[in-house]
């Protein structure tokens, strides 16, 4: 296997996971249009160029699903 062979599949495979755990996240943390949006951004973005594929995988990863989580555990405080 050549290198860019193994970043194509590294890269999808951090696409692949941003998109699971987009559809594993409830509605009353993240609605279901965002949950969409996500969604459909992530696929398009990999379709049209695994690079912006990969960037949307990480601003959700990095940026918004800690955010996520935060918010899931302060509902589950009351």
């Amino acid at each position: 296997m050549n290198a860019a062979l193994i970043i194509a599949l590294g890269i999808l495979a951090l696409i692949i996971w941003a998109i699971v755990d987009v559809a594993r996240k409830p509605s009353t943390v993240l609605s279901s249009g965002r949950k969409a949006a996500w969604i459909v951004g992530l696929v398009l973005g990999a379709l049209l160029f695994e690079i912006a594929g990969a960037v949307i995988a990480l601003v959700y990863l990095i940026g918004v699903r800690p955010r996520l989580a935060r918010a899931s555990t302060d509902l589950h405080d009351w």
